[in-house]
């Protein structure tokens, strides 16, 4: 049995983005195959919210507007070009692992 490795993405208690999960896949002794997603977990990907929150049928922003305009401000000032790099980096290697790359 074959499957490509594919992703959840696990909420806490209170709806809150927690990580991506893997979903596993279990085959029984007559070759069917049963999908498992984790429990507090969802196949939909929050995308690029800042702070996620799951409703029980979409992701919602949970950040305050205030709060999302001062990381937008820290963001746009001056950084050494060693610290754009490992940002963008990091950015890379977080929607690889979600698994929203192309």
């Amino acid at each position: 049995m074959e499957n490509d490795q594919k992703w959840a993405y696990q909420y806490d208690d209170y709806g809150l983005y927690e990580c991506p999960v893997e979903i596993v896949y279990i085959e029984d002794d007559d070759g069917n195959v049963t999908k498992v997603v984790p429990e507090n977990a969802t196949e939909i990907s929050p995308g690029d919210l800042v702070h996620a929150k799951w409703t029980g049928s979409a992701w919602i922003e949970n950040a305050s507007a205030e709060y999302i305009e001062t990381l937008e401000a820290v963001d746009s000032e001056d950084e050494s070009d060693g610290a754009k790099a490992l940002k963008a980096v990091a950015d890379i290697v977080e929607t690889m692992v979600r698994g929203d790359a192309g």
